[in-house]
């Protein structure tokens, strides 16, 4: 549900459905009692809007010293004009009224060159820009706050199924233990053939190929990071991973976590009848994105609700080392990990993944990272979202914080520079050398043009990762 809530809430008869909402495998009804324009989904339409709009730290930064530069000038301004009296006076010998229109010369020249229209668009414009660059590349960022963070991340965490993986499962081996095999494959059947989970999805299509009739089922409903379960002739039937049905020390499910398989049982009235062992492919860019990332010193994780022994295997071909690892994982145990990270280690740290079981970790990460083909909840969690459902989109978010942080150095650069020399040449600090007040004006142009060309320098980023 859009409740922010890390597990699916429970409905039962009056309560109230936020519209957006995605139900789980049972069948809802529901009455209408708000408008269309008053309603949940257009609440998160205004907070996207307002994220548009949003400024990174710099840009506050930049708002100080925005708020403090005209005073300066005016103070400048002051003090060249009374300098140039005094010259004028008693140096040069000047009547105090030619004196004084001479030094109004200099001092406006100072006035008028000064120019903080380069700091005001030194973030903006970099800004605004990195963001249509990146959407070309298929990255969508929320919020500005996230280019800025991007450049500083030290620790990627990744979600296994999905996510690593093509979260496409397939069944690899299957093993009754019931009797009525018959039975248990319909009951099996009849748990997940409504369910949108990976596992479920995979179980039911090797089920149905096989042409197992399911059984009605009663009462399903999914437990995130556990499995379904539901009520068959007044009986509880759960399907779902070994450990929430205990019988993860079972020894056909120790065969099958051996050989790297992810490992699904069924259970009736608390008696285990079946299990699966289902295997994912990897991405095909998975083994790039993670030696890439290693090869510039960050950290890598793999955090998993899925079986140790699947979890093993897709780190053992990612190269990522088993204290990286963690598998069985919660929703929970996911933003304990994630808060160990950046508590203990003081790291930054960007979390990858695509189901409902990922929204909290995507909230609780610096930055948020959800690939488009996951779940709704998880992507209003997220700070990016890959439009493409390809990893290679992490680097891209990486270097393009890099270089639009770069840019931005460089207008900053350039603006106090600009004010620095241009105020100096206005106030006849330099023998022989100054700026007369009907050219001063041009100093808006000179002055702002570099921070507009090296912003719009960024349109030819490319990455083909």
């Amino acid at each position: 549900m859009v409740t922010g809530e890390s597990l699916p809430v429970e409905k039962y008869p009056g309560s109230p459905v936020i519209a957006g909402s995605l139900n789980g495998s049972g069948v809802i009804v529901v009455r209408l009692t708000h408008l269309p324009g008053d309603n949940t989904i257009s609440t998160i339409a205004t907070m996207v809007d307002q994220a548009k709009f949003s400024k990174p730290k710099t840009q506050e930064i930049v708002n100080v010293v925005a708020g403090y530069f005209v005073p300066v000038v005016l103070v400048l301004t002051i003090i060249t004009f009374a300098i140039w009296v005094a010259i004028g006076v008693a140096v040069r010998h000047q009547r105090s009224g030619p004196a004084a229109v001479n030094a109004i010369t200099y001092s406006l020249s100072v006035l008028i060159i000064s120019c903080p229209c380069a700091i005001g668009l030194a973030v903006p414009m970099v800004v605004v820009i990195a963001g249509g660059v990146a959407a070309k590349h298929g990255v969508i960022f929320k919020s500005a706050t996230t280019i800025e963070v991007a450049r500083n991340i030290s620790h990627v965490v990744f979600d296994k199924t999905g996510t690593l993986t093509q979260g496409r499962l397939a069944v690899m081996e299957e093993l009754y233990l019931s009797e009525d095999q018959a039975l248990a494959a319909a009951v099996t059947l009849g748990l997940t053939r409504d369910n949108k989970h990976p596992v479920s999805t995979a179980l039911a299509s090797c089920l149905n190929e096989k042409g197992v009739d399911a059984v009605s089922v009663e009462d399903t409903k999914s437990i995130t990071g556990k499995g379904v379960q539901g009520t068959f002739r007044g009986v509880e039937v759960r399907c779902g991973n070994t450990r929430w049905l205990s019988a993860n020390k079972r020894p056909e499910v120790q065969d099958l976590l051996v050989k790297g398989l992810t490992v699904v049982g069924v259970t009736m009235a608390e008696e285990l009848v079946a299990i699966f062992g289902l295997c994912d492919s990897l991405r095909p860019e998975s083994q790039f994105v993670v030696a890439e990332l290693q090869k510039r010193n960050i950290g890598v994780s793999i955090v998993s609700g899925d079986d140790a022994g699947a979890v093993d295997a897709v780190a053992a071909k990612l190269d990522i080392p088993v204290s990286h690892v963690r598998s069985r994982c919660t929703p929970g145990d996911k933003q304990e990990y994630l808060k160990r990270l950046k508590a203990d280690e003081g790291k930054k740290v960007l979390f990858c993944g695509d189901g409902t079981n990922d929204a909290v970790a995507l909230a609780q990460a610096d930055i948020g990272v959800h690939i488009n083909t996951g779940s709704d909840v998880a992507q209003t969690a997220a700070d990016v979202v890959l439009v493409r459902p390809y990893l290679s989109g992490v680097l891209i978010l990486l270097d393009l914080s890099k270089a639009a942080f770069y840019r931005i150095f460089f207008n900053f650069a350039w603006a106090f520079v600009y004010n620095v020399f241009a105020v100096l040449l206005a106030a006849g600090a330099f023998v022989n050398a100054r700026i007369e007040p009907q050219y001063a004006g041009l100093g808006e142009l000179v002055s702002v043009l570099p921070v507009i060309l090296i912003a719009l320098q960024l349109k030819f980023f490319r990455r083909q990762y």
